[in-house]
């Protein structure tokens, strides 16, 4: 009992203290005029990524390099650093809710994450920054392209894909979830994307095979339960015929030498 009490004891000064620490900590950001964005300011800095404006955020990106934010660390490395972390985690959820595939805005945030990571000097953070910012500019210019040619219940049809890799999802499956007729969603959908909706499946499966092949160490086993293949040789077979290799042959090229790549 007095144990358990001694540890709630030492949360309630530890929070006290914090109380005390948040007090001078604001006092002296508004000293120096230096406080966090608001909802409004972030959003002028990533609604123009969302909207797949260029010449709007590489004119922002000037004016980044002059902006003044609070201390979040002693060396300026790090603070720079902690900054990125946390502009990419806004950027990457931002063009989530835009409609970029959540497994290609997440991969997107790791890479660049793990790219930051190299750097050692400010110049090179920034100017990782700067290449991320861009990237996901062009990325969702080009998805906003790619809507305007799909009819609404065809893009409903592929974000619903994009955000159920995990599941083995059939077309009659994709047609009721959607409140569709499964013959006409497979007529439309081929007509305006090009290939079948059970080519589209595989071909997004795939794709977020080979970057689980390329950056994580999981089985194939594993993978093929997590993307909702009926067994890892139903994956291998399916994975060999899209890309003329077996993932684990996809695995050896990739994996290490993608790694030693990312820091150049």
């Amino acid at each position: 009992m007095n144990k358990s009490s001694g540890k709630t004891q030492i949360n309630e000064n530890a929070l006290k203290k914090m109380d005390s620490s948040l007090s001078q900590y604001l006092f002296d950001q508004r000293e120096n005029s230096m406080v966090h964005a608001t909802l409004s300011e972030e959003m002028s800095d990533f609604g123009p990524v969302v909207d797949g404006d260029i010449k709007t955020v590489q004119s922002n990106l000037i004016k980044h390099r002059s902006r003044v934010f609070p201390k979040l660390s002693e060396s300026p490395v790090l603070q720079r650093k902690y900054l990125f972390v946390s502009s990419i985690t806004s950027c990457c959820r931002f063009c989530i809710e835009a409609g970029m595939p959540s497994d290609e805005s997440y991969g997107l945030s790791d890479l660049y994450i793990l790219k930051m990571d190299k750097c050692q000097t400010v110049e090179e953070v920034s100017d990782v920054y700067e290449e991320m910012m861009l990237d996901y500019t062009k990325r969702m210019q080009a998805l906003k392209g790619k809507s305007k040619s799909l009819s609404p219940k065809v893009i409903a049809c592929m974000n619903y894909i994009d955000n159920h890799l995990h599941d083995r999802i059939t077309v009659s499956e994709l047609a009721t979830e959607l409140e569709m007729n499964s013959s006409w969603l497979s007529t439309v959908f081929k007509k305006e994307v090009g290939i079948s909706v059970s080519e589209y499946i595989k071909e997004k499966k795939i794709n977020a095979a080979k970057h689980l092949l390329t950056f994580n160490e999981y089985s194939c086993t594993d993978i093929a339960e997590y993307l909702g293949f009926a067994n890892e040789s139903h994956f291998s077979t399916v994975f060999s015929r899209m890309e003329n290799k077996s993932p684990k042959e996809y695995r050896r090229e990739h994996f290490q030498k993608h790694f030693s790549r990312l820091g150049k």
